[in-house]
């Protein structure tokens, strides 16, 4: 049988009534496993509802350039919706350390992660490379480890512009974000580009 994915999707987000059927989500399923049809809503659909045995099915879509397009919902789906972050902290943790030019949007999605990451764990270096990239003026993704180290330090609610809305090169919440991180982390050797203020 034929479903509306976007339909079931909308019923699994809670947006519009009704409840979503086993053969619904296995109809999502099958889209995934035959790669055709809405991908990224089914992968959503699979996040949501599916089981943690669907973790390989979805991982499928996130490494790849045919899947440029997916490894963003792909990536929230294992690590946020279905509580697979222990079995994807080391794929988080590449895809932070890549590169900024080598993994695009999966590195800025796997930062945006990195609340679930540390949540109950502990990673003093990887902690220190958020400090190091929000620290880098030429790193494309200073904002998103800025929010990063906000969510993680649960610092938000101290920062003068708690989402970085006028976010630019280095402000007071920067330092306040890089000291906390640093004395958090037991960073010792981390670098602050030169064309900050900060010393």
């Amino acid at each position: 049988m034929i479903y509306d994915i976007r339909s079931i999707s909308d019923r699994a987000k809670g947006v519009a009534p009704g409840a979503v059927t086993p053969d619904e989500i296995e109809f999502a399923r099958n889209i995934l496993r035959t790669r055709s049809g809405d991908i990224y809503t089914a992968i959503y659909v699979v996040g949501l509802l599916g089981n943690k045995r669907d973790g390989k099915l979805v991982e499928s879509f996130i490494f790849g350039d045919e899947n440029n397009l997916y490894a963003e919902v792909a990536l929230k789906a294992l690590c946020r919706y279905m509580g697979l972050i222990e079995q994807y902290r080391s794929v988080l943790r590449q895809l932070v350390i890549q590169p900024p030019d080598e993994s695009g949007m999966r590195r800025m999605t796997a930062i945006h992660l990195m609340k679930e990451y540390f949540q109950d764990y502990k990673d003093n270096e990887l902690g220190c490379y958020l400090v190091k990239i929000l620290c880098d003026l030429d790193d494309r993704h200073r904002l998103s480890a800025r929010d990063a180290l906000a969510d993680i330090l649960d610092l938000r609610s101290s920062l003068k512009d708690p989402h970085g809305l006028e976010f630019d090169e280095w402000d007071e919440d920067t330092s306040l974000l890089v000291k906390a991180a640093k004395n958090a982390f037991h960073c010792k050797d981390v670098i602050v580009s030169p064309k900050s203020q900060i010393h």
